[in-house]
């Protein structure tokens, strides 16, 4: 019986061992997998540079100053595209070259006796955009506010504030600068310049002198009422942004980033006016 028993346990011991080897064995063809994997893998990211550090992302093409000046409005970056030394300088007051002339005569800027062509300047600003992403944006506005709105959105691209386009409304332009100024607020973009006057009336508008800057005008609608209580102008989505208490995403109050930093530079706000509301409206003179 105890001879029997001994036999048993030489055999489970026989398997033991057997099962410890294979066992070594695999592990050791595991790793030589791994490393031969690992080696592959190498290769095929440094291309035999015999780097020493791994990359940790794909690699961006940084964006000049220089180069970013030269890019169409509504172009996206990456904020790791854009020097953070030289920030500041992304935003830029330039006057009115033959390039952006061309585009504007005739259209927002037309020959008169109230401004010219010298006292406006064109700005080239990043902002972000209603994704979060940075988008390059334009506006052109009175020489005389210019280094003031140059220093607003600057701050505001320092506070993450959204924007969600900003283009010259040459690029809504229907044929004439009220109905453009309409369309261009309905597309809900960021402007300044345009010579018109004020929706409804025949006054000029401070768009006209570059003085007024309207801001994310689809949540900041212009609401103005004719004596029988309707609207002198209608906008897309207008009633759902007139109660100002509902603070969706985007709408100026008074305690908004937007507010304080156009007030801190000496602008009013059409938002403060008593009977005509006018949320998207910052004004200086």
């Amino acid at each position: 019986m105890k001879q029997g028993s001994r036999r048993r346990n030489r055999t489970l011991e026989r398997k033991r061992r057997i099962l410890i080897r294979l066992m070594v064995r695999v592990c050791m063809v595991l790793v030589v997998i791994l490393v031969v994997l690992a080696f592959v893998k190498r290769k095929k990211l440094f291309d035999g540079d015999g780097s020493d550090q791994m990359p940790e992302g794909p690699v961006l093409e940084p964006v000049s100053v220089k180069d970013f000046l030269e890019l169409p409005a509504g172009t996206v970056v990456d904020i790791a595209q854009l020097d953070k030394e030289r920030l500041s300088e992304y935003f830029s007051v330039n006057e009115i070259g033959d390039d952006v002339f061309q585009r504007i005569n005739g259209k927002s800027y037309v020959e008169n006796e109230n401004i010219g062509i010298d006292e406006l300047r064109y700005l080239k600003m990043p902002h972000y955009n209603y994704d979060h992403r940075i988008q390059i944006g334009e506006m052109i506005v009175n020489a005389g506010i210019a280094e003031d709105v140059r220093n607003i959105f600057l701050e505001l691209f320092d506070q993450d504030y959204e924007i969600a386009a900003m283009y010259l409304v040459e690029e809504y332009w229907t044929g004439d600068g009220e109905s453009t100024d309409k369309n261009s607020i309905e597309n809900n973009n960021t402007s300044a310049f345009n010579y018109r006057t004020i929706p409804g009336l025949s006054d000029l508008s401070n768009h006209a002198l570059g003085y007024a800057v309207d801001v994310n005008p689809l949540q900041n609608p212009y609401v103005a009422y004719n004596e029988d209580g309707s609207f002198r102008e209608t906008y897309k989505d207008m009633e759902r942004y007139i109660d100002r208490s509902a603070a969706e995403a985007h709408m100026i109050g008074q305690g908004d980033i937007c507010y304080q930093t156009f007030t801190k530079y000496g602008f009013t706000w059409g938002g403060d006016w008593e009977g005509v509301k006018d949320y998207q409206h910052f004004e200086k003179r």
